[in-house]
């Protein structure tokens, strides 16, 4: 069982005024400096079990296999992914919110089920009382994974779950947190894949933002503030992309570089792209820079949706300088990979400047 510890708060740099929306969202989002209220705890607890008897002073925990017993029901081992329920009864499987919002394609092929171990169990304390726990019951030849994942409460002789949804994400070196962002509580989870496991360049992490409604943790899509879906609330740190630039052969690499910054107002993407062309015919030679660009890029939340400030930088600098539309990405779109937006033309002109 992996027990994780929560980190400070990150800076905030202005981000309503650098990166308003636009009309009436902006007025909603950003009218006042004062954060508004976090979302209430969802109250009743939806399932608990009896918790062990505590000691003083000791922070109250629970085994690997106990928070399995808690939020599982129907696990059988060698079973194909998708027979597992959760402790409220409903399925624990991903569910795409609409067929527009979809990821590009399904995490790929269940690896068969085992028993489960303390490797699959992660555990977030958030506070003396307060955890955040995923159990990984389904796991993908891609690298990810998928479980439900809960908020629970130790409260005198009972431990209850308080609220429960199904996560998908990589399972390596997770991390989960609970931020409030504007009027919602908004689950992030973290975690990486390696294509070699000694070898950390070969690593990619990425982080999928799910909303609180009610006691289930929701996985609402990023939408622009008219409504129009721009893809999976998922942004992966690092990712690459290459083509064969078709008048000269030689090849162009993209490489995104992105961080997130919570607050109670939002979240500040900061995206980075360097594209580099490289001669084939001659590999000893080092590739050259072609392109810089840098962007910030603000996530909201309004009513039950994740509203995006604009488009992705790197989606914009693909359609430039790859000539290419959504760029495909082995079934993982995420949200730099989002559909094309009205003003492209304008981002394109943007970017051919020197941006």
């Amino acid at each position: 069982m992996r027990v994780l510890s929560t980190h400070g708060v990150v800076r905030w740099f202005g981000l309503c005024a650098a990166l308003g929306l636009a009309g009436a969202v902006v007025a909603s989002a950003c009218s006042s400096n004062r954060p508004p209220p976090a979302a209430p705890l969802p109250v009743p607890m939806v399932c608990a079990v009896a918790a062990p008897p505590s000691v003083a002073g000791a922070v109250p925990t629970l085994r690997a296999d106990a928070w399995a017993r808690l939020l599982i029901r129907g696990y059988t081992p060698g079973m194909a992914q998708g027979n597992v329920r959760d402790c409220t009864d409903q399925p624990v499987a991903w569910r795409e919110p609409t067929i527009r919002c979809r990821e590009s394609a399904e995490p790929s092929a269940p690896v068969p089920q085992r028993p489960l171990t303390e490797d699959d169990v992660v555990v977030q304390r958030l506070s003396p009382s307060l955890r955040l726990v995923w159990v990984i019951v389904d796991r993908f030849d891609n690298g990810e994974a998928v479980g439900p994942v809960a908020l629970a409460e130790f409260t005198g002789d009972r431990v209850g779950v308080r609220a429960i949804g199904t996560l998908r994400t990589f399972p390596r070196r997770p991390r989960l947190r609970l931020e409030s962002i504007g009027a919602r509580r908004v689950l992030i989870g973290e975690g990486e894949v390696c294509a070699d496991e000694n070898n950390p360049l070969t690593c990619r992490r990425q982080a999928r933002l799910m909303m609180l409604q009610g006691d289930r943790f929701v996985a609402e899509p990023l939408r622009t503030a008219s409504g129009r879906c721009l893809g999976p609330a998922r942004f992966e740190y690092k990712k690459e992309y290459s083509v064969v630039v078709a008048e000269t052969g030689w090849e162009r690499t993209f490489e995104l570089q992105t961080s997130l910054q919570y607050r109670a107002e939002g979240v500040q993407v900061s995206e980075q792209v360097i594209v580099s062309d490289r001669d084939r015919a001659r590999p000893q030679v080092p590739a050259r820079i072609f392109r810089r660009a840098a962007a910030d890029r603000a996530i909201y939340v309004i009513n039950n949706a994740f509203v995006a400030s604009d488009p992705s930088l790197w989606n914009r600098v693909l359609r430039v300088d790859a000539r290419t539309g959504i760029v495909r990405d082995g079934g993982l779109g995420d949200a730099s990979n989002d559909a094309p937006d009205a003003d492209d033309e304008a981002d394109m002109d943007l970017i051919g400047a020197g941006l």
